[in-house]
This record gives C-alpha cells, structure tokens and sequence, in this order.
C-alpha cells in the first residue's frame, strides 16, 4: 500500500522528468527533490502536450482515467491538449494475471471448477480492471472484468493529491481559475469512486436491456450476478470489432454510414425517452458485432435526466437545431443558468453567430460537433457556469457525433435530429395518456365549475342563518370582514326584496284567488316594501361607487 507522501514523491519525480519541475516548484516550492532539476532533465523536444499525457500514463490508472475526462472537457481546454489526451483511451498497461487470481476465484470460485477455457491474456485493460475471456463447464462464452490489485486504495490516495495540486495551482495562479480546475477534480473524484463498485455497472447494463427490448440491433451485455461483486463483474461476451473500425465493418458486408444514423439516435433514445443514458461512448466501448448489432460495453459512468428537465433539454436542442437563441437562452434560464440582463444581448449575438447557417454545411468540412462545442465555450466566456447534467448531454453528443463522422462523413446532426425530437414531443403532448391526462384535467374543472352554484348557495345560506365567524387577526383582515359583510347584507335584501316580489305574484296572479279589498291593500304594501329594499340596496351600490 502506498502512502500519501511516497505517492507525492512520485508524482514529483514524474513531474521532474518530463520537465514540469517549474510547474511543480509554483505548487510546493519547498520539495528538496526539486533543487536537482537541472541535473536530472534534458531538453525535450516533444510538445508540452504530449509530455503531459507521457507523464500520466506512467503515474498509473488514476491519472490515466483523469486525463480520459479532461479529453472530453473541449469547451474549455486547447484542442491540442485535448486531442493528445484522447490517446490515453489506448494506453493502459496490463496487469499480470496471477495477481488478478485471488479476486476472480473469491467471485468465481476455482477457475478449473468453474470453467472450460479461461484466456489469461486480457482482451482490455483499463484503468479499473482488465476483462478476460473464459468459457463456462456449459459452453457460455463469457467476459470477466477484474479490478487492479489495491486500486481502491490508489484512487483514494491519488484523487486527494490531484484536490490539493488543483487547489494549490489556482491559489497560486489566478489565470487558471478560468478553467475551474477544482470542479473538474471533484467531477471525476465522484465519477470515478462510482465506477470503483462494478455491481452498479452490472445494474447498468440490466437497466439498458430493460429499455431497449425488442429495440432491434441495439445490444447491452446479459450479466451473471452468480458470480459477480463490487470487485468481479462476469457477463456475456460480445464479439465484434471497434465503430471506428470503417474498413472492418466494410469487409463484414456492412454499410459503416447505417451505424453512425443507428448510434446516434440510440444515444437520442437514452437521453430525451428514457433519461437514462451513456456516459463514455468513445469507439473502445462500443463494439459492431458479426451479426450486425452496436454493442455497448463499459457501463459504469451514466448519467440521469429527470422528466421534467428532459422536455426543457429536447426544447434546447431543437432551439440549438432551429438556431432560435431566444428560446436556446430561456430554456438555460430555465435549467439554472444564471444570464444576467447586462449580456443576455452579447451571449445571443454570439450564438447566433456560432450557429447560423451552420446546418446547410456539410460536417465533413467543420470540426465535429464544433456548433454544439461553441455553446459551452461561449458560456465560459461570461464565466457563467452550465449545470452538469447539462454538461454531460452536450458532452455525450458531441462525442457521439465524432463516432458519427468517421463513418459517415456526410452524417448530418441536424437532419437526424430534428425530426425525431419533433417526433418523441408530439408523443408525449399529442399522445393518447397526454389527452386522457388532458380530459380528467378538464372534467376535474368542469366538475368544479357545476359545484360553484352549491358552494355559493350554501355560503348564502350561512351567511342568512348568522353561521359565518370571522376572526380579526389583522387590519386588512378586519376590513375584508366588513367587506364581507356590507356585501352579504346587499345580497339579503334584494333575495328578501324578490321573494316578496315572486311570492305576491303568485298569489295575485293565482286561478284561485279571491279578490278583496284587505288582501289587494296587502299585496301592494308588499310590493312597496320590495321596492323600498331594492332601492336602498342600489343607492348603496351608487353611493359607494361615486365615493370610490
């Protein structure tokens, strides 16, 4: 095991080798180790870029997997950089598999018990686990992917040196603050003890089966749960090639263009149907299989899109698509980007400029997915931060659109994706459960609408029978009571003025009535009296709208 500080002491002799030791000396300048630096390095003639990726492959699995996520970060690191890192994805040493024994058989069990054939050469490693080929006693092919001896303990160590460096640099140079070093360390140091469980990989993949059932040509690995664990995951093995393979998807008699439209709209699929999708689909993870599949391998980094964001997400990027910059900046508003007023104006003319006429251009002549890439880049500018769902659909997008163009140099993002947004939108509003969601709405309003002549009556009712206490807590309070009650005094008189009205119309005006002297005497005396009510109730109204 591996302390803190011996671990530091090898990230300085790394550093020092590749010639970073003035980067070094501006982190922690009191390293006695450094004071040798002249005599210990040469001139280097390979690029700042290409020693920096050198550098992290050699401190091992953690750096490694920390620079494969800074490759993806092209809104706000050099392109140069970010190109060099992508290399990493393929750079990954192998371990000796008799250190990876101990764990496979802990799973497994002995290894000439369980299976047949077991490959002790790995068919990948990463910078977790490897994966080895074995055939089961019944004849299942399958892949078992191991972690590295001690890794757990590696990664803890290492994503606590990368925080302090991290907040040390950007103590010490405030330039760097630009780039928000520390919110991508702690992005991966989360990421990356996630992915150190590999049961949740296996969770992962059952879930993406789940959804994609019956969904033709799209596979995710079965896993064995018998035999897996946190540390031993054992599942179907998927024979194919990489994506980006062109000339090997040729030479099995298929077409590389219909996997770029496939991928793309199986990744449109996990993200705006079913918020739960891919967070790592470089061409290491996804496999064209012989019999015509895309396969998706490596699950353990996904990311989660609520339903209630995943509709403000397919409005961005069909605003993204339609070029509309007003409803591209709402909708960020929306998901908790904070546009102030003073450049809402600024940040829209550089969108516009960033997307206009971008979809007539044919992305064999643009950087892949550079439209989407400006969006982010252009955010960074006003350092206004983007939220990290949000970050990583971008992200996953723009990768996958990489994928894309390397088989289909003509694939064009916005032709694919505007008809199948438009499409998953009108499902879910103009769908049989949207209209039965509609029509309860409706009936529960028009239920409460034919109740509103009963709740008012009954109120009328207590109102008349002296029911109604209202308590004065307060003077506005106060006032709305005698409010309430001038009005109620209002509405008694004229119900009391109308039945006397109705009532000595009916007898008048009754096939039965006996004329007398005593009982018309009566009945005009009656209909004085209502009119008397009914002209003091509307002298009241007149006087209180001529005082207003």
């Amino acid at each position: 095991m591996v302390t803190r500080l011996r671990r530091y002491g090898q990230i300085v002799d790394v550093g020092i080798k590749y010639g970073f030791g003035i980067f070094l000396d501006e982190i922690d300048p009191d390293a006695t180790k450094r004071k040798f630096f002249d005599k210990k390095t040469k001139p280097d003639e390979r690029s700042v870029y290409e020693r920096m990726r050198l550098a992290l492959e050699e401190l091992g699995p953690t750096f490694v997997k920390f620079g494969q996520m800074l490759a993806s970060r092209t809104e706000s690191l050099p392109p140069e950089l970010v190109r060099e890192f992508k290399k990493l994805h393929d750079h990954v040493g192998p371990v000796p598999f008799e250190e990876l024994r101990p764990t496979i058989e802990r799973y497994c069990g002995p290894i000439d018990e369980t299976f047949e054939f077991f490959d002790e050469t790995p068919l990948a490693a990463a910078s977790i686990g490897q994966v080895h080929r074995g055939i089961l006693k019944d004849g299942t092919i399958v892949a078992v992917k191991v972690q590295r001896p001690n890794i757990r303990e590696t990664i803890e160590t290492d994503t606590l040196i990368i925080e302090s460096m991290a907040k040390r640099y950007e103590r010490v140079n405030p330039a760097v603050r630009a780039y928000n070093l520390s919110a991508m360390v702690d992005d991966f140091s989360k990421m990356i003890k996630k992915e150190l469980n590999f049961v949740s990989e296996g969770k992962n993949a059952d879930i993406f089966r789940r959804n994609f059932a019956g969904r033709e040509r799209i596979k995710f690995p079965k896993i064995f749960w018998k035999y897996s664990g946190p540390e031993c995951l054992m599942m179907e093995f998927i024979d194919g090639i990489r994506v980006d393979d062109v000339d090997g998807i040729r030479f099995m008699g298929y077409d590389p263009t219909d996997f770029a439209s496939l991928g793309f709209t199986a990744y449109l699929k996990m993200i705006f149907e079913d918020g739960f999708f891919h967070l790592d689909p470089h061409p290491g993870n996804l496999k064209v299989t012989p019999s015509g599949e895309l396969a998706f391998l490596d699950l353990g980094a996904i990311a989660i899109i609520r339903p209630e964001r995943r509709d403000l997400f397919i409005k961005l990027l069909l605003a993204i698509v339609d070029t509309d910059v007003n409803l591209i900046v709402e909708t960020f508003q929306k998901l908790g980007v904070n546009i102030t007023e003073d450049n809402e104006d600024d940040i829209k003319d550089q969108l516009y400029y960033a997307l206009f006429d971008v979809e007539g251009i044919e992305l064999e002549s643009v950087d892949a997915g550079s439209a989407l890439e400006s969006i982010p880049r252009i955010m960074n500018l006003y350092k206004i931060q983007i939220p990290g769902t949000l970050m990583s659909l971008l992200k996953v997008i723009v990768m996958v659109l990489s994928i894309g163009t390397e088989l289909n140099p003509k694939f064009n993002f916005y032709g694919e994706a505007r008809p199948y947004l438009r499409e998953i939108l009108e499902a879910r509003y103009l769908s049989r459960s949207s209209f039965q969601k509609t029509s309860h709405t409706l009936l529960e309003s028009a239920e409460s609408i034919m109740k509103l002549p009963k709740i008012i009556n009954r109120t009328l009712d207590r109102m008349a029978k002296g029911n109604i206490q209202v308590d004065i807590v307060a003077k506005d309070v106060e006032n709305l009571s005698s409010t309430i009650e001038r009005a109620s005094d209002k509405i008694l008189m004229g119900l009391v003025s109308s039945a006397l009205v109705i009532g000595a119309s009916i007898v008048m005006f009754s096939a039965d009535f006996e004329y007398s002297d005593y009982l018309i005497a009566l009945t005009v005396i009656i209909y004085l009296i209502a009119f008397v009510l009914g002209l003091a109730t509307l002298i009241k109204v007149l006087y209180r709208d001529k005082k207003k």
